[in-house]
């Protein structure tokens, strides 16, 4: 009898991120998300320098809103072409289009301009945020996932220790144009590092026939249309930015508020996991949880440097300590959960993650409320980004782990549309009780988002084992 041949041994598998062919990819992958975290503290930070030397105070929360809603586009975009013929071509096109809104801010003469540049980066960052998501789940092996989204999460300490700090004195030694400019040459630096990694990826990963049939089944990706759910995503774009522009209208402002997230709800169905309304278990409800606690926590964030500058007479530099204070405590949060937390249970950990996030945005608008001292606002602040570094990086494995192959990119996609989502229409409609530098509400909001965490604790108790999940 002739012998059997040996089977082929099985590639060893890298057993870290910074190992094998997995170096540069890490690296790069890292300084994009690192750069994207200095843009979004660097410009909550220099808001209000920009829309006084722009004239543009009016239109406050629309400019910060805007990245987040076009971005619900890229993020559709993305998906969809990296199911069907891999992410290397949404990346390039995302990277593509964020450079060139840098330009365009850094650039802007007016605030028309700069909330159109505001808009390419939010169209490009979504692309991106996707397409890195799909580049872990067909690149790194699935003990690593944790520890590579603890790292990304991690990217976002380096620029919360000197980006708020940094973009303050930029915009007061030079120009908050630099701001913007100043980061072009570094993401082109990021994206050569990923050059070698997206070479080697080919198109659609293949698909095992013997589990073709049921994959299709639970992902229902791969004969989606396309174009239906990108137009889908630009009008939810439009009414998030509609709301941003109007919303603070005295008479039309309620009732466009209520329009607007009625559409949002509407056309957000068939972008996201089957079940996700009706919080069936598992992805589907972790989706919703990301949407509820990124409407509270960022739409609260972002009136804390206008609240430190306006109420305790803080300079644009000083006044980004508590977002400095609260990204600290996200990365370490996050390396945490990472190293020693992989073995609890969703539910548990997201639970407990949640009701941190609730207990600090109910002891910021307390302490606000009585004028409490700066460190004290500071400290409490830094124990819900605490609460979100346990939180966010759980989400993002969930979404690898229970992701069918061919549903990765609408899956991943579907998390940050719940994301980008719930931040925008967060900020948009606690936006709407601003008046102005005014300090009441500015308490009233942060009081608001606080309940709107208290939700999150809710939707916490479906986030447990459930059937696969399935899209849309």
């Amino acid at each position: 009898m002739s012998a059997v041949p040996p089977a082929p041994a099985s590639p060893k598998q890298p057993s870290s991120p910074f190992a094998g062919g997995l170096l540069f990819t890490t690296l790069g992958s890292f300084a994009l998300i690192f750069l994207a975290a200095f843009e979004a503290l660097a410009v909550a930070t220099i808001m209000p320098v920009v829309t006084r030397d722009l004239h543009g105070e009016g239109v406050y929360a629309l400019a910060l809103a805007a990245p987040l809603a076009t971005g619900i586009v890229g993020m559709v975009g993305a998906g969809g072409w990296s199911d069907r013929s891999g992410p290397r071509g949404p990346f390039y096109a995302g990277v593509g289009l964020f450079t060139v809104g840098l330009i365009v801010c850094g650039l802007a003469p007016d605030m028309l301009t700069f909330t159109i540049g505001r808009v390419l980066q939010g169209f490009g960052a979504g692309a991106i945020n996707v397409t890195i998501y799909v580049l872990v789940a067909r690149l790194y092996p699935a003990a690593l996932h944790a520890r590579i989204f603890g790292l990304f999460a991690a990217a976002w300490v380096l620029p919360s220790l000197v980006g708020p700090y940094l973009a303050g004195v930029v915009a007061q030694a030079t120009s908050w144009h630099w701001v913007f400019l100043g980061v072009v040459a570094l993401v082109a630096i990021a994206v050569v590092l990923m050059l070698p990694s997206l070479a080697r990826l080919g198109g659609a990963p293949a698909i095992d026939p013997a589990t073709a049939e049921q994959e299709q089944s639970e992902a229902g990706t791969a004969r989606r249309a396309l174009a239906p759910d990108l137009l889908r995503a630009a009008v939810i774009a439009v009414a998030v930015l509609a709301v941003g522009t109007l919303g603070s209208q005295p008479v039309w402002g309620p009732l466009l508020l209520v329009l607007a997230v009625a559409i949002a709800v509407l056309l957000l169905r068939p972008l996201l996991p089957v079940g996700a309304y009706r919080l069936a278990r598992g992805l589907p409800a972790a989706v919703i949880l990301r949407a509820v606690i990124a409407a509270a926590y960022f739409g609260a964030e972002a009136y804390l440097p206008l609240l430190f500058n306006t109420h305790y007479r803080l300079d644009v530099s000083q006044s980004g300590l508590a977002l400095t204070a609260a990204a600290v405590a996200w990365a370490l949060a996050s390396w945490v959960q990472g190293r020693f937390l992989q073995a609890a249970a969703d539910r548990a950990l997201l639970t407990g993650a949640v009701l941190i996030v609730f207990a600090s945005l109910t002891a910021v608008a307390a302490a606000i409320a009585v004028s409490a001292p700066v460190p004290v606002v500071v400290l409490l602040w830094g124990v819900g980004g605490f609460g979100m570094g346990l939180a966010y990086p759980r989400l993002s494995t969930m979404v690898i782990r229970l992701s069918p192959v061919n549903a990765q990119g609408f899956n991943s996609a579907a998390l940050n549309i719940a994301d980008s989502t719930g931040s925008a229409l967060g900020l948009a409609a606690l936006g709407t009780l601003q008046r102005g530098e005014e300090f009441g509400p500015l308490v009233v909001i942060l009081s608001l988002a606080a309940v709107i965490a208290a939700l999150g604790v809710l939707v916490t108790r479906r986030t447990g084992a459930g059937a696969p999940p399935a899209a849309g």
